[in-house]
């Protein structure tokens, strides 16, 4: 339970928020299966009285509202600070319903856009989606004509390395910083990338044998250490794993 509402509240946090009470709550009655996501994600909605004025239409899909950095959502909002917020609050409460499952025992590129899917489906029509325009912040990410053969070279790795079971923890953690990397620089989506793949690769992690203490991770030496990775230097991401991986 506890590491639980740790990763959670890392990602919270690093997205700028604070994690109160208020926030941890609900997400412990979603662990402990006394709500569900779904009722939760309800009741948020009808609290903060969120319009529900979206129409799906093929010119506005995967688009940002026009003077906007805002991408297109099921509420309507072009305000970037309020829907960041309603996005973090209702990924919160997908990223704990996902965290009460079975684990996955096959970690492709097909999970990847599943799990991004989820938790991103109540927000965003293009949740899921593999990005269709180039991407870059502090370095260029993969282009996008290119994401899915390269994912495919990615993931085809990781499976034959058999998704990094039965490896001893200093070979787990230089090959778990290798793929981090490759999945960051591939950037598949147009937004919600880090939360997405920090998902996937934690249950990869915890399917492999091992945890992350997300209490010791420090987001701002993390991030600097996925940016060295995506550009081929593995040391500093290598060196935050060796000290929070269990």
């Amino acid at each position: 339970m506890q590491a639980c509402i740790d990763y959670i509240k890392f990602s919270y946090e690093a997205e700028g928020y604070t994690f109160s009470e208020q926030e941890e709550n609900p997400i412990r009655a979603i662990l402990d299966d006394e709500d569900t996501a779904d009722d939760l994600i309800q009741k948020y909605i009808d609290e903060h009285e969120l319009p529900a004025q979206f129409t799906k239409q093929a010119s506005n899909e995967g688009s940002v509202y026009q003077g906007t950095s805002v991408l297109v959502n099921y509420f309507s909002i072009m305000d970037r600070a309020k829907i960041k917020k309603i996005e973090a609050s209702l990924v919160n409460f997908r990223t704990a319903e996902m965290l009460t499952e079975s684990m996955q025992n096959t970690y492709n590129f097909e999970f990847l856009l599943t799990l991004h899917g989820r938790m991103y489906s109540d927000i965003y029509p293009t949740a899921g989606e593999i990005r269709t325009t180039i991407a870059s912040k502090r370095t260029v990410f993969c282009n996008p004509e290119y994401i899915e053969s390269e994912a495919e070279k990615i993931f085809t790795r990781l499976r034959e390395e058999h998704y990094l079971k039965g490896l001893e923890r200093d070979v787990f953690i230089n090959e778990l910083a290798f793929f981090m990397g490759e999945v960051e620089a591939l950037h598949p989506f147009r937004h919600g990338n880090g939360r997405a793949i920090r998902q996937f690769f934690y249950q990869l992690t915890m399917n492999a044998g091992y945890d992350i203490d997300w209490a010791l991770v420090d987001a701002d030496r993390l991030l600097e250490a996925d940016i060295c990775a995506i550009d081929g230097d593995y040391q500093p991401l290598i060196d935050v794993l060796e000290e929070v991986v269990l």
